[in-house]
């Protein structure tokens, strides 16, 4: 009951660990972990993947980014760390399943071999979905039958990155205010 005096805390046990994004690891993925940190960080800019690996700063296959973030004001505005990785299969423990909050897919399900939810349908029942596209590239056809958004970036021009990233972390956000509160510290 929410009546004790004893503050928010008792109400839930707390989360170990910080939310995860996963991206792809297949390197004809528009984000992979190369680019994922420029591009879901503080630059907030898509860098395709060869530029990308000639910056030092670049993520690395296997590794992990963390990111903080300021959540929305209407979700009181606090500030979220969220650890970005590639490959969930192999790194996530049955019960760390629960922090992941975000995967952003490539189109193909293999993606999701080997992953404690691989039924695509049944992933992003429990996840936000996300697939990041080229501009002027079609988006795969077994990504329709997903509750997955889609959003756009191009390969030479920056200006539409703040909306694809808009598009992202609003959608994450309100999926996170519904399913995964006790992931807001």
């Amino acid at each position: 009951s929410n009546s004790s005096s004893t503050g928010k805390s008792s109400s839930k046990p707390a989360q170990q660990g910080n939310p995860i994004i996963v991206v792809p690891n297949a390197m004809t993925s528009a984000i992979t972990m190369i680019n994922a940190g420029f591009f879901l960080g503080k630059d907030a800019v898509f860098v395709p993947r060869a530029q990308a690996m000639q910056n030092p700063a670049a993520g690395k296959r296997g590794g992990t980014i963390t990111i903080t973030r300021r959540l929305n004001q209407r979700l009181g505005g606090g500030e979220i760390t969220y650890d970005i990785i590639d490959n969930p299969a192999t790194r996530l423990k049955n019960d760390e399943w629960n922090r992941v909050v975000a995967v952003i897919c490539q189109g193909a399900s293999w993606q999701f071999k080997g992953w404690r939810y691989s039924d695509p349908v049944d992933l992003f029942s429990r996840t936000f979905g996300f697939y990041v596209g080229l501009e002027g590239a079609t988006v795969p056809a077994e990504l329709q039958g997903w509750n997955c958004k889609t959003g756009k970036v191009s390969r030479d021009r920056r200006g539409g990155d703040n909306i694809c990233l808009a598009g992202f972390w609003n959608g994450l956000e309100e999926f996170m205010a519904v399913h995964k509160q006790e992931l807001f510290n």
